[in-house]
């Protein structure tokens, strides 16, 4: 796209001599290098799409959430390279135009944005999963000992130990799966990380806050609740 930016007298020049492809029209009516552009981003965006279904494909555990990561680094990648508003763009608005060409048209942004956001919901949706162990228990089933007015019945106590139970064994899954998953950027991995933490760390942190004040388990209370919400 930079390599044919600097040629917008010449493309004008051919397509209005001849119809293209991407641009049927002719003469006064044909369309501006912008056409071109738009037809070489939608072919690589389709592209991605095709080659992030490629990893569903896989068998792996990791296959979807892969395919969504790859998706999302592609499209951060265009935004910065390519958008009007990157961070990229603003430390070097210095350099050459041919070098540092910007789509400027909203229907980069837009269509970009909008297929990163969607990648990122769905990848973050692998990471809800873990609110589902964090129920609260009604507090009927709640029942203390007589003689402790913090303590729990075992019956009680087993109620709170399958929360953290469950929650412990889906987030050390989660962890192993996606640990090794690569995003390039570092501020976009910050970002992301803090999205992932938002998912589920303020639902933990209350479940942990609330539950770790009582003692639901006689001698093993410390491994349930072995992961701080730090």
């Amino acid at each position: 796209i930079r390599a044919i930016s600097p040629f917008v007298s010449a493309y004008k020049s051919v397509s209005k001599r001849r119809a293209l492809p991407w641009d049927p029209n002719m003469g006064e009516d044909a369309g501006e290098m912008d056409s071109f552009v738009r037809y070489l981003v939608m072919r690589l965006l389709n592209s991605l799409k095709g080659k992030a279904l490629d990893y569903t494909r896989d068998g792996r555990d990791d296959s979807q959430a892969k395919a969504h990561i790859f998706m999302i680094n592609n499209a951060y990648f265009l935004l910065e390279e390519l958008g009007s508003e990157s961070e990229h763009h603003k430390l070097h608005k210095d350099k050459s135009e041919n070098d540092y060409y910007r789509l400027t048209g909203s229907w980069f942004n837009d269509k970009v944005n909008k297929m990163m956001e969607s990648e990122k919901k769905k990848y973050l949706e692998h990471w809800e999963a873990l609110n589902t162990h964090l129920t609260a228990v009604d507090s009927n089933e709640l029942e203390f000992l007589k003689n402790d007015s913090k303590a729990l019945s075992h019956e009680s106590g087993r109620l709170i130990k399958q929360r953290f139970s469950g929650f412990n064994e889906s987030f050390e899954r989660s962890y192993q799966l996606h640990k090794n998953l690569c995003i390039i950027d570092a501020r976009l991995r910050m970002t992301l990380q803090h999205e992932v933490s938002s998912v589920f760390v303020p639902r933990y942190r209350r479940f942990f806050e609330k539950y770790t004040k009582v003692k639901f388990s006689k001698k093993h209370q410390g491994e349930y609740s072995k992961y701080s919400p730090e």
